[in-house]
């Protein structure tokens, strides 16, 4: 998504929630095409992010 300036917004909560309090139709689809094609690029980021947090959790357990 972007915004009136053309930079890039996250598709966090809030401009999901701003998008679909707008009642703007056009606006929202094209959000959730973003959306699509954003998780479509990001892969698995779960699976990562678990990953990630069992690789803290064993350096951690080293200490």
């Amino acid at each position: 998504m972007s915004d009136q300036y053309g930079h890039v917004v996250p598709l966090y909560a809030v401009p999901i929630h701003d998008t679909i309090a707008s009642g703007d139709l056009q606006k929202m689809k094209a959000l959730a095409a973003q959306a699509d094609r954003q998780l479509a690029s990001q892969g698995d980021v779960g699976k990562a992010l678990a990953a990630l947090k069992a690789e803290i959790a064993k350096l951690e357990a080293r200490r």
